[in-house]
């Protein structure tokens, strides 16, 4: 199969040859067969002074002329056959880039990429599905395989929003088997290399720095700021940190970026309400159960919500499965005799 540089762009070349010099450029500059780089309708209609609309209009009609002689042509096809390959040795569906990379060692835009698209465009054999909000450009079989890969996508989108926190790859696996969630080859059963293929070329979905997959708007998988940053590190530790000890696992878990900062770090912690102090300099996550607000707060909000006098012991307890502080500290607030009273038998409560 003829794969090298020469060979497509003489191919391309020759089937050029079959429009006039204006449509020609038209084409050239649209796929990028000259530089690798596509140009926009808008551009190249002000080159020509006309609208993008009949520029639009022009390249259509050519593309169509040509795709009769491409029919016709045993170079095309033997390109139509090679991509063919490809795509059946990634299961029907293959991200434009990794098209790339099989067809000519390169991922990025370049003049034979871009020529293996032009051609493959005049085929109408394969499915090319374009780049948008939702999807990176990827290529399918058929039109049926690609829709169905769009509706698998979708389905995972779902699943993942309505469990609305992120997953192993195991806890994912076994999400989509409880659903049932189909595939989109002719088996009918979504396989490893399908959902690995689903992650890769939907936009919504992804895995975070910890390998776990969820939905790119969530800030657990696509960290926005330290905040973000912040969050995931911690409820992976699990446990209450030092806004430095914090600071540290950002800047060596592997986000991309610059370094954070420990005062900024600690700054960030302050304004955001997912995050509680529980002691001094450390933070905790809200979600965790605990609620801000001083000792005397937590000791006012355990009392408040207690069904009768609480005993030293039981108190000191509770305030400390909520805040990280010493026994005098508790003690020393429970002496503000306008908000607490002690019992004979030694238990608080609040006054009034």
């Amino acid at each position: 199969m003829p794969t090298n540089s020469q060979s497509i762009k003489k191919t391309v070349a020759e089937l050029l040859k079959h429009c006039s010099p204006r449509n020609k450029d038209i084409i050239s500059r649209r796929f990028g067969l000259k530089t690798g780089k596509k140009e926009t309708l808008e551009s190249i209609g002000a080159s020509y002074s006309i609208t993008r609309e009949r520029v639009r209009q022009i390249e259509e009609s050519t593309l169509s002329q040509l795709s009769h002689v491409a029919q016709d042509s045993n170079e095309v096809k033997q390109y139509i056959v090679l991509a063919k390959d490809i795509l059946n040795e990634h299961g029907g569906i293959i991200r434009e880039r990794d098209m790339f990379q099989s067809f000519s060692g390169q991922q990025g835009d370049n003049v034979i990429n871009s020529s293996l698209v032009f051609l493959l465009t005049l085929s109408n054999e394969l499915a090319r599905f374009q780049e948008n909000d939702d999807f990176h450009s990827f290529w399918s079989v058929n039109r049926p395989t690609l829709v169905s890969f769009q509706q698998t996508t979708n389905a995972l989108i779902k699943l993942l929003d309505k469990n609305a926190q992120v997953v192993s790859d195991q806890e994912f696996h076994a999400l989509v088997q409880k659903n049932s969630v189909p595939g989109f080859s002719t088996s009918g059963k979504l396989t490893e290399s399908e959902l690995q293929l689903c992650l890769m070329i939907s936009k919504n979905l992804d895995k975070n720095i910890f390998n776990e997959v969820g939905l790119t708007a969530w800030p657990e998988v696509k960290p926005k700021g330290v905040r973000d940053k912040a969050y995931l590190v911690l409820k992976k530790e699990k446990q209450p940190k030092h806004f430095g000890d914090i600071a540290k696992l950002i800047n060596t878990t592997g986000f991309n970026g610059k370094k954070a900062n420990i005062q900024t770090v600690h700054n960030e912690l302050i304004k955001d309400e997912r995050f509680v102090l529980v002691g001094r300099g450390m933070y905790a996550l809200s979600e965790w159960g605990y609620k801000a607000g001083t000792v005397k707060d937590v000791l006012v909000d355990i009392l408040k919500n207690a069904s009768k006098p609480l005993a030293k012991t039981a108190l000191m307890a509770k305030v400390r499965d909520a805040r990280m502080v010493k026994e005098n500290t508790i003690l020393l607030n429970l002496q503000d005799s306008r908000t607490f009273v002690k019992n004979e038998d030694g238990t608080y409560t609040l006054k009034g």
